[in-house]
């Protein structure tokens, strides 16, 4: 039941987010959509791809990744690649309030592909395009 709250809790928190507008230069406002990541792939050696529910919703928005889980995870590693032009960007960090995030601000446009290693050793594969 916990699990269920935060992961509602999660959601609700993505889409308040999501819809969040910031002052563009000029002195108006521009609404910046979030990319969705799609965490859906799971690359672990024991091959439970069916079984285990993907504990990460991941987005990307005006040069951040914003990570954030329902799941009890102290730390993870985060490996960004984009696959266009091979620039690499590389961050462990604390999750233990649940959200974490990775600035990749000098990035170009291209495909994105996103590791997310938890200290379990789980690996969680995603991507994303910027335009």
């Amino acid at each position: 039941m916990k699990h269920t709250f935060q992961w509602i809790l999660a959601v609700v928190c993505f889409l308040v987010v999501g819809n969040a507008s910031v002052m563009a230069d000029g002195g108006g406002e521009k609404e910046i959509v979030p990319i969705p990541i799609s965490t859906g792939e799971v690359l672990t050696g024991n091959d439970l791809r069916g079984v285990i529910a993907i504990p990460f919703t991941a987005y990307y928005q005006g040069g951040t990744i914003y990570i954030s889980t329902s799941a009890e995870f102290s730390s993870i590693t985060v490996d960004v690649v984009n696959e266009t032009t091979g620039q690499v960007w590389n961050s462990a960090m604390d999750i233990s309030d649940g959200m974490g995030e990775i600035s990749i601000a000098n990035g170009d446009s291209g495909s994105y592909s996103v590791e997310i290693i938890t200290e379990y050793g789980e690996i969680f594969y995603g991507t994303f395009t910027l335009d």
